[in-house]
């Protein structure tokens, strides 16, 4: 999942974030969760592979870990928790727990009841109604793709071991982790597990992305 922020594609990326005037927050990560983008990119990932809820979580991590090292962001605006089993997108679990039953429902969440359904017993995600996949773009279903083709072809178990991650083992060996089921993982920290670290911390901690190569 290499590239790194350089070339064409990085540079594309930040000039559409500074000509479109989203801040910094909505283009990193920490700012507003995108419910119709997750529930995309939740369709699209069991659309490609058929996976459960737990694997589809897996893969959401390791495509946003994808596009955060090409492009600079995330795929949905989530943010990440460390738990027992592995890196979790926050809002989007909760999310599909709505859907499967729980009360843990959130502004914006009943509309995924429209566009998908995930069983009690086997966690199996269905896709009640294909979601419009415009609200994907082009470098979020190019990262989607590859996650889903690494599952296709290594299975559950693989994805699971690429999601326990170094930010991941990094956060829940804290000694928060004995006190809590979860514990947050900084942007910081995914950050610094993927290639181009330095780079890419450095433009996470630009107020105002792109202007300097304007000027």
């Amino acid at each position: 999942m290499g590239g790194g922020l350089t070339g064409p594609a990085f540079d594309e990326g930040r000039r559409m974030r500074v000509e479109s005037g989203m801040s910094h927050n909505q283009s990193n990560g920490i700012g507003e969760f995108d419910v119709n983008k997750a529930i995309a990119a939740i369709a699209f990932l069991v659309r490609e592979t058929g996976a459960t809820m737990y694997s589809v979580m897996k893969m959401l991590y390791l495509a946003d870990k994808a596009h955060l090292e090409q492009y600079g962001r995330f795929i949905t605006g989530d943010h990440y928790v460390a738990m027992e089993q592995g890196p979790v997108p926050s809002c989007t679990y909760n999310m599909v727990k709505h859907v499967r039953g729980e009360d843990c429902r959130r502004p914006g969440d009943e509309v995924a009841k429209k566009f998908l359904s995930c069983d009690t017993e086997s966690h199996k995600i269905t896709i009640r109604q294909m979601p419009d996949m415009d609200e994907l773009s082009q470098s979020d279903i190019e990262c989607l793709a590859e996650i889903a083709g690494i599952y296709r072809r290594v299975g559950h178990w693989a994805v699971r071991d690429m999601a326990h991650d170094g930010a991941w083992k990094k956060t829940w060996s804290s000694l928060r982790r004995r006190l809590f089921k979860s514990v947050a993982m900084p942007l910081s920290v995914i950050a610094a597990d993927v290639d181009q670290s330095g780079e890419l911390n450095a433009h996470l901690r630009d107020r105002h992305p792109g202007e300097a190569s304007r000027a």
